[in-house]
């Protein structure tokens, strides 16, 4: 039982920790905390702008080295709006070309540090969770469970399926 939770908790970490390793390169390299990429302009090949009643999609393909690259944004018309943006400018790293943002529009930077607030919270928990819980606990609540085979034998004295069913899972 121990080694089943102590496998559990280090792919929970692990999954997680590659959430925020992910969350924490576009936050960087699009400058989202500290300058540290060289960012340049890119003449867009095809701009699309699609608004409906309550979306706008903004669609934008650039060449780079004959690479093309795709990006969109999708946001509420109200965010749009708010963001005051009259020309679309858009922006990539010069060391991650696929990395690209519209200026005035920090949708990208904002889902990026969210993403490191909600793995870094997990990440968290999780090592907290290992780090002080009652493992010993655990084993010998969970023990039982751990020790029982997965069906037992069916009994065809039960008519009802459903509760056949209950009981091989969970007979006493």
């Amino acid at each position: 039982m121990k080694l089943i939770a102590k496998f559990f908790l280090i792919v929970g970490i692990l999954f997680w920790l590659v959430f925020f390793a992910i969350d924490l390169f576009k936050l960087v390299s699009m400058n989202g905390i500290v300058n540290v990429f060289p960012v340049e302009t890119v003449d867009l090949n095809i701009l699309e702008i699609n608004k409906d009643s309550s979306h706008v999609v903004i669609d934008y393909t650039y060449s780079i080295d004959n690479t093309d690259y795709k990006d969109n944004y999708k946001m509420v018309q109200s965010y749009y709006a708010s963001c005051n943006v009259d020309t679309i400018i858009v922006k990539r790293s010069v060391l991650f070309p696929q990395v690209s943002y519209i200026e005035g529009i920090p949708l990208k930077e904002r889902q990026a540090k969210i993403g490191l607030i909600i793995s870094s919270f997990f990440l968290l928990f999780l090592i907290l969770i290992w780090r002080y819980s009652n493992k010993e606990k655990w084993a010998k609540t969970y023990g039982e469970v751990g020790n029982r085979p997965w069906l037992y034998p069916d009994d065809k004295t039960i008519k009802n399926p459903w509760k056949r069913l209950k009981n091989r899972l969970f007979q006493k």
